[in-house]
């Protein structure tokens, strides 16, 4: 479900039905009223009353699909993203937003009645609003509505609400026109530089419309001085600055503020799609380049991943040294889509934990002025797993045991789970007739045992983990995060 999408329903009645949907959509089996109701904690009156509202919301689509032994199950050939935007995409906050975005100044009571509702009503629906703007350090005024704090700020806050939303919602999406600016500009930059961009089509398109939609209305970004005379000595910022027409074309190439160009330079680094053999970076001091190389350095070594080639270490530099500069326009950059940071902390906890540990008590952390902590850990867990696979297709298979207890047909289950169990470069044992010994250990040379059973018998001298009775998908993740991270402890 699109969290950012969600926080903007200020309806209660509309984010429930929106979670119902959600839960007969994800479920592999039918679900009956009662199971649903207890899932969500609501009165199985309350349930049946959004159930039939959701049913009156597609009165020409058969969306939920009843079996009356077994429950509701939804008809997947429609996507759930789509089902939600149908009952949810005249909320207030979305229209407010936009409007906002596309210049209109009202007030709280012209909004109320072009909404048709009323002030007091609306009021409480803004307080949603106002808290999702302190995350992107802005306020809200209400005379007339509009969002108050630092250009770069309100045109961060824009572009993840655009991003994140035009996914599953109809409001402004970049024009024909933009996606033609945005297409000359990559041919203008392949021309000028000779060589082929990697840039992010979709964000690079967003970010054209935000801009250029502020610019047009007036809004400017000011950029620090200092930050704005070592960055026009770039290469990229020539680059940019001939192709400042194409970009805005709304203002004449010599009508381009100089911040605007320095701005629209560093957001290159917001769209750059890292590759091992590619570096995209701007001008930094010997301390913070130092400070990024001994960071990764003793980081590497901590997570047992070795003394990498510089090479190796390319990617990792890249994103701290354009985080380094994306954090003086706002630390915004640094904050992650909220769907990704839950994906990763409870795919890989082990870790992201490690690597939060490490930001933390590391001098990278005043240096780059990290903020968003976690975020960061994220993004420096996803590059790691990506590394430490290429490494491990790279040395010996890891041997994981598995040791399993209990009933006869419970252990052929069990088996073919294991079986089904697959990584790369991966030698993998079950036995089910003993538990796992320190003797077996050495014998069969193991890296880490995996049992479903409590054994205070003997103290294994490898990783050992224990699932479940029956080893659960987090189990499995686990797992695989041991194997790539063995000196992890989880």
């Amino acid at each position: 479900m699109n969290h950012f999408f969600l926080q903007l329903i200020a309806e209660k009645k509309v984010r429930r039905q929106i979670k119902v949907l959600q839960k007969i959509y994800d479920a592999k089996f039918p679900l009956t009223v009662d199971e649903i109701a207890e899932d969500l904690d609501i009165s199985k009156r309350t349930l049946s009353r959004d159930i039939k509202d959701i049913e009156h919301s597609f009165p020409e689509q058969e969306i939920l699909e009843l079996n009356t032994v077994y429950g509701y199950s939804i008809n997947h050939t429609h996507y759930v993203d789509d089902l939600i935007v149908k009952i949810s995409e005249e909320s207030p906050l979305l229209l407010i937003v936009n409007g906002v975005f596309q210049g209109e100044s009202k007030s709280i009571d012209e909004w109320a009645d072009e909404l048709f509702l009323s002030t007091s009503t609306l009021h409480r629906y803004l307080t949603y609003l106002r808290n999702i703007l302190k995350e992107f350090k802005l306020e809200l005024s209400l005379t007339p509505i509009a969002f108050l704090g630092e250009e770069v700020n309100i045109r961060h806050f824009f572009f993840n609400f655009f991003y994140s939303m035009n996914d599953i919602s109809t409001i402004s999406h970049p024009t024909e026109a933009e996606y033609e600016l945005h297409k000359k500009a990559l041919a203008g930059y392949d021309d000028i530089t000779k060589i082929s961009n990697t840039l992010q089509h979709r964000r690079a398109l967003y970010w054209i419309m935000v801009v250029n939609t502020r610019i047009k209305q007036g809004h400017f970004v000011k950029i620090n001085p200092e930050l704005k005379k070592l960055q026009t000595q770039m290469d990229t910022y020539q680059v940019i600055a001939k192709l400042a027409e194409i970009l805005i074309p709304m203002l004449p190439a010599a009508g381009v503020p100089e911040d605007e160009i320095v701005y629209m330079d560093l957001l290159t680094m917001d769209t750059y799609v890292y590759s091992g053999d590619k570096v995209l970076s701007g001008f930094h001091t010997k301390t913070e380049m130092d400070a990024v190389d001994a960071f990764l350095m003793k980081s590497f070594q901590e997570l047992g991943l070795g003394s990498p080639e510089k090479s190796e270490l390319t990617v990792f530099i890249a994103y701290l040294r354009n985080q380094i500069l994306l954090s003086k326009l706002t630390p915004l950059f640094q904050k992650n889509v909220f769907e990704v940071n839950r994906f990763i902390k409870s795919r890989h906890a082990a870790l992201f934990y490690k690597w939060t540990e490490l930001l933390a008590n590391d001098p990278i952390k005043q240096i780059a002025k990290i903020e968003y902590i976690e975020d960061v850990a994220v993004n420096l867990a996803m590059f790691t797993h990506y590394f430490a696979y290429n490494q491990q297709l790279k040395e010996r298979k890891r041997h994981i045991l598995f040791t399993f207890d209990g009933p006869n047909a419970y252990l052929n289950y069990l088996t073919t789970l294991v079986e089904k169990f697959n990584i790369k470069n991966v030698e993998i044992t079950l036995i089910t007739n003993h538990h796992a010994t320190n003797e077996i250990v050495e014998e069969l040379n193991v890296d880490v045992v995996v049992c479903n059973y409590k054994d205070d018998n003997e103290i294994l001298n490898c990783e050992m983990y224990k699932t479940e009775r029956v080893p659960t998908e987090y189990d499995w993740e686990q797992i695989r995060s041991i194997v790539f991270y063995m000196d992890e402890i989880l």
